[in-house]
C-alpha cells in the first residue's frame, strides 16, 4: 500500500500505478520530466538497456526512423527506403540502474487524446523516483549524464540526429565512423576553401568579432548539385574534421511553421552542423511556399537561421537537387 503522508494529490502520479511495488511514495524523490523534453527520449532508451531484471518488464515499444546517412554511399536518395529501429521501454512503472543506485522510471499518459495535423494523440510524462526524500541531487545527475552521453563526441566517429515531430527532440539514430576529406572527390581549390573557412570561423579571434558587432554567431553555407556529386559526402567530412554531430531536418514537413522551426534549432546539441534537406522543395523562386499545408514561411526560415536561437557556433548546411 502507497503511505498517505503524502496527500494523494500532491503526488505526479496516480499511486495506484506503484501500488503493487516497492516504491514507498512517502519517503522517495520524484522528478516529473515532459515529453518535449529532450532528455524525455534519452531516459526512455537508457531505461531499457538497463532494467533490473527484464523478466519483470514486458511493455516496450519499437520505434523506427529514418536512416540518414549510409557512410558507404555517395548517392544522395538511396537512403530514402532505409531505416533504423530502437526499443524503448512502454508505459508502466520500471525499475533500473544507474552506477550504484536503483531508480524506478514510471511512463504514463495524461488525459484524453488531442487531435493533431496526423493523429490523434495522448499527452504523456515520465516520473522519475529516487528512494529518500532529499535526493533530487540523485536524479538531476542521472539526467545530466543521459543528455551529456547522448552529446559527447567519440574519437573516429560523429554521431547523426533528426528531429522527431512527435517527442520534439533530436533523437540519435545513427553513430558513423569519421571520414576524411580526402575521399571526397571535390576540385582541390572548393575544398581548401570550405575548409578554411570553417577554420576561421570557429577560432576565438572570429567569435569575437562575431561578438563585438554584435552578429549571431553562426555559419551557413548551399550544397548543391545531382543526386551522387557529393553533397553528402562532404557534411560527413567536415562533420569529422570538425568534430561536430549532424543534425538532419526536413524543411517541407507539413508541421512546420515559422515558430516551431525557432523552437527546433534552439534545441539543437552544442557543436552541431544544422542539414536543412531539399530546400528547394520547400519554397519556389519568388519565395512561395511549395508545401500546401505547410505555414512555415520565407521570412521565418531566414530569421530562425540569422536569428538568436539555438547555441553559438553551429554551422548551418542547405542542401538542393540543382
Amino acid at each position: 500500500m502507497v503511505s498517505t503522508a503524502i496527500p494523494c494529490s500532491l503526488l505526479p502520479f496516480d499511486p495506484s500505478a506503484v501500488s503493487s511495488s516497492a516504491v514507498d511514495a512517502a519517503n522517495s524523490t520524484f522528478v516529473r520530466v515532459s515529453s518535449k523534453d529532450k532528455s524525455y527520449a534519452l531516459i526512455l532508451a537508457y531505461v531499457a538497456t538497463h532494467l533490473v531484471s527484464k523478466d519483470d518488464h514486458r511493455s516496450f515499444e519499437v520505434r523506427a526512423g529514418k536512416k540518414s546517412y549510409d557512410s558507404d554511399s555517395d548517392n544522395d536518395d538511396d537512403d530514402d527506403d532505409k531505416t533504423t529501429s530502437s526499443i524503448v521501454v512502454g508505459f508502466g512503472l520500471h525499475r533500473f540502474t544507474w552506477q550504484q543506485h536503483t531508480l524506478h522510471c514510471l511512463r504514463q499518459s495524461l488525459g484524453t487524446p488531442v487531435g493533431t495535423r496526423e493523429e490523434a494523440v495522448r499527452l504523456e510524462n515520465l516520473v522519475l523516483m529516487a528512494p529518500q526524500l532529499g535526493n533530487e541531487s540523485i536524479l538531476r545527475a542521472f539526467v545530466d549524464a543521459v543528455v551529456a552521453a547522448s552529446e559527447a563526441t567519440t574519437d573516429g566517429f560523429f554521431s547523426v540526429y533528426r528531429w522527431s515531430h512527435y517527442e520534439w527532440c533530436w533523437n540519435k539514430v545513427q553513430s558513423l565512423q569519421s571520414r576524411p576529406m580526402a575521399t571526397v572527390v571535390l576540385p582541390a581549390l572548393v575544398k581548401e576553401s570550405i575548409i578554411d573557412d570553417v577554420e576561421n570561423f570557429v577560432t576565438d579571434e572570429c567569435k569575437a568579432f562575431y561578438e563585438t558587432h554584435g552578429i549571431p554567431y553562426k555559419r551557413g553555407y548551399l550544397f548543391h548539385g545531382v543526386p551522387g556529386s557529393g553533397k553528402t559526402s562532404l557534411i560527413q567530412a567536415l562533420a569529422s574534421h570538425c568534430n561536430r554531430h549532424v543534425c538532419m531536418l526536413q524543411i517541407s514537413h507539413p508541421n512546420l511553421n515559422d515558430d516551431y522551426l525557432q523552437t527546433i534549432i534552439s534545441r539543437l546539441p552544442p557543436r552541431s552542423i544544422l542539414v536543412l534537406e531539399d530546400i528547394d522543395a520547400a519554397f519556389t523562386k519568388d519565395r512561395k511556399k511549395k508545401v500546401e499545408h505547410s505555414s512555415l514561411t520565407f521570412s521565418g526560415l531566414l530569421n530562425a537561421l540569422d536569428g538568436v536561437g539555438g547555441h553559438d557556433g553551429h554551422l548551418v548546411v542547405l542542401t538542393t537537387n540543382f
